[in-house]
């Protein structure tokens, strides 16, 4: 199990739709910085981003949400110690900018 970390919005970088072609069966993938906006906008991979979220494989950082005062619609909203038990939880990590 890899966590994939995006932090590019995807308005200003292909790393969310590269990440999103990327992922294993049971990857996870943890949305910060610029890329919580992909939670929040119409994306063209929102599809994509919708079923992870119903498979509980979508994390979004709250503090990064609220600092650009959106609203998420999709991925579990996480604080920073959710975020090290992600990274506790998975056997490796890969960033993706």
């Amino acid at each position: 199990m890899i966590l994939h970390t995006v932090s590019r919005s995807p308005f200003s970088s292909f790393a969310l739709s590269d990440c999103v072609k990327q992922l294993g069966d049971d990857d996870l993938v943890l949305l910060l910085n610029d890329a919580v906006i992909a939670s929040a906008a119409n994306t063209d991979i929102q599809g994509k981003l919708l079923q992870l979220h119903e498979s509980k494989r979508l994390f979004v950082l709250k503090p990064d949400v609220d600092a650009r005062a959106i609203e998420a619609k999709c991925g579990k909203l996480i604080d920073y110690s959710e975020f090290v038990a992600l990274t506790v939880q998975c056997k490796s990590q890969l960033s993706w900018f």
